[in-house]
């Protein structure tokens, strides 16, 4: 299919007088179009960032359909407005190309740390993210629409601009947090079972991406909110201590009796690597702190020498050879 084709059939569907073979030559479009080697950077803007709009794009169209009753109702109800937020997004990618100029408006930035990298950043709306290693955060260039939507994966510390009448969303992962004006953490790393929202000031509401789970739960100062991937749930926390909290904005992890497992799980997150424990973890807790804005084989000889371990690099890996605690 040529532009102009393309062009003809986007208005027709616009018009509602597709047919439903000329319906799936869209879609099949838009796969193609994802892999084209046609992409003028200068107009459009980054490749990646322009497609991982589109993604989000659909993502949330799909979150706001209706429930149907019948299973099978729904699971076609699915595939129709699935097909629909596809054109949709279809549409606005012909408009780029006619336009002759690239999406300032939904242009995405992407923001990657590294292992051991920890990044600050101020939004266009002046809202302050402070980014862990190994995460990743798309934002607009600028923020247009009723509401300000981000997208993390990996953990940061937020210190949202206050706008009632614009609220600011972050996606992470099945979980979205919704705010006014407030700091807290999120943690979404892909590798833990989890992901966390910690409210430091102000009020927050989190709530699961997944239509017809439990209502979203607000959270006050000193309050947290766990999801389970496992369950789906959320499960909520009073009275945390959010003082480490502000510590990690500057790359240190503080521990009071936490669990061995946890320690060792989130220093591989913030690493990227693998650390293995041999030997039983039971009743096995860390007191102290690690900055990791140092080498990582500085911390885990530092935790080795309280566990009175010893630590060994195998293939990439870190092992924690240990007796009992």
């Amino acid at each position: 299919m040529d532009r102009q084709a393309f062009y003809a059939l986007i208005d027709k569907w616009n018009r509602g007088e597709a047919t439903d073979e000329e319906v799936q030559a869209l879609m099949n479009y838009y796969h193609s179009f994802r892999d084209t080697p046609e992409w003028d950077e200068a107009r459009l803007g980054d490749r990646s960032a322009v497609e991982a709009e589109m993604e989000q794009r659909l993502l949330r169209s799909i979150r706001q359909l209706p429930q149907q009753q019948a299973p099978v109702r729904r699971m076609r109800w699915l595939r129709v407005a699935a097909a629909a937020a596809v054109l949709l997004l279809l549409a606005g990618a012909a408009w780029w190309y006619r336009a002759g100029r690239g999406p300032a408006e939904l242009r995405q930035q992407t923001l990657v740390t590294q292992a051991g990298q920890h990044r600050q950043l101020e939004l266009a709306d002046g809202t302050k993210v402070w980014l862990s290693p190994a995460s990743t955060l798309q934002y607009p260039q600028r923020f247009t629409g009723p509401a300000r939507e981000v997208s993390l994966s990996g953990e940061a510390f937020f210190e949202v601009a206050p706008g009632a009448e614009h609220p600011f969303i972050i996606h992470s992962g099945a979980v979205d947090t919704r705010v006014l004006g407030t700091s807290f953490t999120i943690q979404a790393y892909a590798a833990q079972p989890d992901i966390g929202v910690t409210v430091v000031t102000g009020k927050v509401a989190v709530s699961t991406a997944q239509a017809g789970s439990q209502p979203a739960v607000t959270l006050s100062p000193q309050q947290q909110v766990v999801f389970s991937k496992a369950t789906g749930r959320l499960r909520k926390t009073d009275k945390v201590d959010t003082r480490p909290l502000l510590l990690r904005r500057a790359g240190i992890l503080k521990y009071n009796r936490a669990p061995l497992q946890e320690v060792v799980a989130e220093l591989g997150c913030y690493y990227n690597v693998s650390i293995i424990i041999e030997g039983p973890t039971d009743n096995c807790f860390y007191f102290g702190e690690f900055n990791t804005n140092r080498e990582l084989e500085k911390a885990l000889r530092q935790l080795c020498l309280t566990l009175n371990a010893t630590l060994v690099k195998k293939d990439g890996a870190y092992i924690i050879r240990k007796g009992r605690c």
